[in-house]
């Protein structure tokens, strides 16, 4: 019977810490376009995302063709990302413009490069 008890209190509880419950956000890269391509994505608290004092973290990584790259914001704040700006011919720093998504806490986003 006191087990009885102790599931009857803890069941609800569980249900709590359902997956997905949480302040971070997410937003999934898609590269359909280029053999291989250079990113940058940043994680900040600003709209403005050429304002590198409100950066939260900063990532480069390279995308091949068809393949996605996970950012996760641990407190749902913007995701910038740009690219090569000529990705068939690359140059070290020489970047696209900006894109952003204004994220919320929960959601999962996804978009192509």
């Amino acid at each position: 019977m006191r087990y009885v008890a102790w599931l009857i209190l803890l069941l609800p509880l569980a249900a709590c810490g359902s997956v997905g419950a949480g302040p971070s956000a997410i937003l999934v890269l898609n590269n359909p376009t280029w053999d291989r391509v250079n990113v940058e994505a940043v994680i900040t608290t600003s709209p403005n995302c050429d304002n590198r004092d409100a950066y939260v973290s900063t990532q480069e990584f390279v995308m091949t063709k068809n393949r996605t790259q996970r950012i996760e914001a641990p407190k749902a704040e913007n995701i910038c990302w740009r690219h090569d700006r000529n990705p068939n011919n690359p140059v070290a720093g020489v970047w696209s413009g900006w894109s952003r998504a204004t994220m919320f806490p929960g959601q999962t986003f996804e978009t192509e490069l």
